[in-house]
């Protein structure tokens, strides 16, 4: 799942290469979904263009194998490493 309640700005484009120009206004979970399906169309991307905290991130969290960190703050950061070692999912941080 990727989840981003945001939407894609021109400054973002340096450090999240998962988007495009073309893309500039969109949601950033369908421009990832874009990009992904266009790396494999086989694969299913689930979106949720809201931010996901408390008990709806720790599900999210324990459902999955794996959790990508792609945020670029510490409060997400913190309450996504807090949902991983709760649910004894393997967390991996990028660094934006």
């Amino acid at each position: 799942m990727v989840s981003d309640f945001d939407r894609v700005e021109e400054s973002n484009l340096q450090r999240q290469i998962v988007h495009t120009t073309e893309r500039i206004g969109m949601l950033k979970v369908e421009s990832a979904r874009q990009t992904l399906h266009g790396l494999n169309p086989d694969c299913r991307v689930v979106t949720r263009s809201q931010r996901l905290e408390g008990a709806e991130l720790l599900q999210q969290v324990q459902r999955s194998d794996l959790v990508i960190d792609g945020s670029d703050n510490f409060a997400t950061r913190f309450a996504v490493n807090e949902a991983c070692v709760t649910s004894r999912t393997a967390p991996s941080i990028l660094t934006c």
